[in-house]
């Protein structure tokens, strides 16, 4: 389990330095593809928690099992927000509604079809192959606990807020190299798609 959760994370992260290093991905372009992975994977918490309970035969009531996991969303939600702010202080000249345009028809050399057509399926695939691998086949939803499988992800989502407020703080007083801001973005994920969730 701990072998597949390395690979996965792994693999998360070769994908933007392989973007940044040959392809000229910018900080923004970076944060959608992160951006979509944590909306699939927000979804995919839902359908864990649900066969938890379901095979665990947990009665509880819709408010608090929904509940806990509807708060999880919207600190995604003021996560992604963070990230925005942040990164206008970082790039204020960013113009995003731009810059997503270009991230959904962005097209690789080789490869004719603009990635927005191709990209959410292949998260959605991803997020399911690891659902399915190291979740289901290995009989995980038997004995976790859901509410930690909640409170792993808020944990796993206050990191990331904490690191967009000290992002918002450093860049609205320094003047610091994108490039530095990728990295430690790239750690970060790294950090928590390996040890946290």
């Amino acid at each position: 389990m701990r072998r597949l959760k390395l690979i996965n994370a792994i693999s998360e992260a070769i994908i933007p330095i392989l973007g940044v290093l040959f392809f000229e991905w910018g900080i923004y372009f970076i944060l959608l593809f992160y951006f979509i992975d944590l909306i699939v994977s927000e979804a995919f918490i839902y359908l864990k928690v649900d066969k938890i309970i379901a095979f665990q035969r947990i009665k509880f009531p819709f408010k608090i099992r929904y509940g806990r996991l509807i708060f999880n969303t919207l600190l995604m939600c003021v996560l992604i927000l963070l990230a925005h702010i942040a990164l206008y202080f970082i790039v204020p000249s960013i113009n995003f509604y731009q810059e997503f345009v270009d991230f959904i028809n962005y097209v690789e050399v080789g490869i004719p079809i603009p990635q927005g057509y191709i990209l959410l399926p292949l998260v959605i695939l991803g997020n399911f192959q690891q659902y399915k691998v190291g979740f289901i086949k290995t009989n995980s939803y038997k004995f976790l606990s859901w509410k930690n499988v909640v409170y792993s992800r808020r944990k796993a989502l206050l990191i990331g807020m904490i690191g967009g407020m000290i992002a918002i703080t450093f860049a609205f007083f320094l003047t610091i190299p994108a490039s530095i801001y990728i990295f430690l973005i790239i750690t970060v994920k790294f950090y928590i798609d390996a040890y946290m969730t």
